[in-house]
């Protein structure tokens, strides 16, 4: 910190030169917040930098002692209580100010003391949020229940069609009528929703009655809304995302709770009911109240889309290169963290899979599917260990890949080798290739469907993907070796 000081000091001016004033020219602080409880708050020691007299500008709920001083010093901070009328009063937060000679020498440091958020807080109606700015503190009474995720729920205001979500583990069910007090946001749909601190409910069980929902089967590809509309849509589940007949975009039910019971729907035809939660293409999100069986299309024995990797995308900014036609941040699943501090890496391993990487670490973060190799290394997946799938069945294996296009317009010679294994016994299918004409074409997901016959499946049996060229590097080839590629949308079918 000293040095710091000596160098911010030199900047500021030369550091020969003779100023009459004794005030300092560099003021730094060892902390720039503090936060202090509403009563009985326990004073604070921070340390003031400073190469000549210093003072400060103190809100009147803060104590500063010693207020001036010369030098580097330790000063103690401390609060009032934080009351009004005999209780409680509202959340508080100021700057205090240690400053010297000039503009440039001031330090600041915000204090926050903690209070009743909701003192004084006025209700509001689902309608009268969206004129809020961000981060005002709501109370909103007796707004049913609509629709239920695993990280909150849906409430809806009949009178004015307002749905508004509400982050919160709360437990609620549909028809509950609840109250509710929580900070106001925006989400990056600029769709408005409540992180809530109190959720009471008022009555539960009661009848619901929605509205005509808006079916987007036919236009998937082109819907949007500026506000959370009720909508219908018909396809194929395949995990928690529904494919549409004909569409490029697919839908997603977001936190789909337990009670959908999605995992024995998979593979069926289904009409879900929801509320539109916004487009990240090629996805669009909705929070489902229904999910109708309209019944069997396909039997799944395994299937990953990889959405479930958003979070450590999110946390790590993770890119989307496919769809930017060869650019975007691809973090390694080994530094990838979500926001509990799991790697990637060990989220993918925990589900079962096996990274197959040659000589070391290859295997890439995007948002959301995976990225294999670089350059000299080869890197591919073993998926999880199948079940339930009876003798002599004939399967197919789909998932959609893409080779790499390099800065020079050049796509990576890579080819995909799907093999099976039993033991001591591997057997490769037949290399998939690609057609990108260098400089020519754009980067673009390719669809494969790999059919699996003749090999016999076990809880034992193993199957991967990965590129061809195993082991081969610049030593083996006289040259670099390029094999670079990325997966999504991966999933095992009984074939027909």
């Amino acid at each position: 910190m000293a040095s710091l000081l000596f160098v911010f000091t030199c900047f500021l001016g030369s550091c020969d030169s003779e100023d009459e004033s004794t005030l300092s020219k560099a003021v730094l602080t060892s902390a720039g917040t503090l936060n202090f409880e509403a009563n009985g708050a326990t004073e604070k020691i921070i340390t003031v930098y400073a190469d000549g007299d210093w003072v400060s500008e103190v809100p009147d709920w803060v104590r500063v002692t010693p207020a001036t001083g010369t030098g580097t010093m330790d000063v103690t901070i401390s609060v009032n209580d934080n009351m009004r009328d005999g209780a409680i009063d509202n959340p508080r937060k100021a700057s205090l100010v240690f400053k010297g000679s000039t503009l440039a020498s001031r330090a600041e440091v915000v204090i926050s003391q903690n209070g009743d958020k909701y003192r004084d807080c006025p209700e509001y109606s689902l309608s009268e949020l969206t004129a809020l700015t961000d981060e005002a503190v709501v109370s909103v009474p007796g707004v049913a229940v609509t629709a239920v995720t695993t990280a909150g729920f849906v409430v809806t205001d009949a009178l004015s069609q307002t749905n508004v979500y509400m982050l919160s583990t709360a437990a609620v069910t549909i028809g509950d009528k609840v109250s509710v007090k929580g900070t106001k946001l925006t989400d990056s749909q600029s769709f408005v929703y409540v992180e809530c601190d109190e959720v009471n409910v008022d009555s539960k069980g009661g009848v619901v009655t929605y509205p005509t929902a808006t079916d987007i089967t036919d236009k998937v590809d082109t819907y949007t809304s500026a506000s959370r509309d009720f909508i219908t849509l018909s396809g194929i589940l395949n995990g928690t995302n529904v494919t549409v007949e004909g569409a490029n975009n697919s839908v997603a039910i977001t936190d789909a709770p337990e009670n959908l019971n999605l995992a024995s729907l998979n593979g069926h035809k289904v009409t879900v009911t929801g509320y539109f939660a916004g487009v990240a293409a090629p996805v669009v999100k909705v929070m489902a109240a229904a999910v109708k069986d309209r019944g069997v299309v396909e039997v799944i024995y395994f299937s990953d889309d990889f959405e479930w990797l958003q979070p450590w995308a999110d946390n790590s900014g993770a890119g989307q290169t496919v769809e930017n036609d060869g650019t975007g941040s691809a973090p390694q699943i080994y530094t990838a963290e979500n926001g509990s501090g799991q790697l990637a890496s060990e989220a993918l391993v925990a589900r079962g899979y096996g990274l197959e990487e040659i000589p070391g670490h290859a295997i890439y973060l995007q948002k959301n599917y995976l990225k294999f190799g670089k350059t000299d290394y080869q890197a591919g997946i073993t998926l999880p260990a199948l079940q339930n799938i009876p003798a002599n069945t004939k399967l197919k294996l789909s998932f959609d890949w893409a080779p790499m296009v390099g800065g020079s317009r050049k796509f990576d010679p890579v080819k995909l080798i799907v093999s099976v294994t039993n033991g001591d016994q591997v057997v490769e299918l037949d290399p998939i290739g690609h057609s990108f004409v260098d400089t020519v074409d754009k980067l673009e997901w390719l669809h494969a469907d790999v059919m699996i016959d003749g090999v016999t499946i076990t809880k034992d049996t193993r199957i991967s993907i990965k590129s061809d060229g195993w082991g081969e590097t610049k030593s083996t080839t006289g040259s670099s070796v390029y094999r670079r590629w990325f997966l999504d949308n991966i999933k095992l079918t009984k074939a027909n």
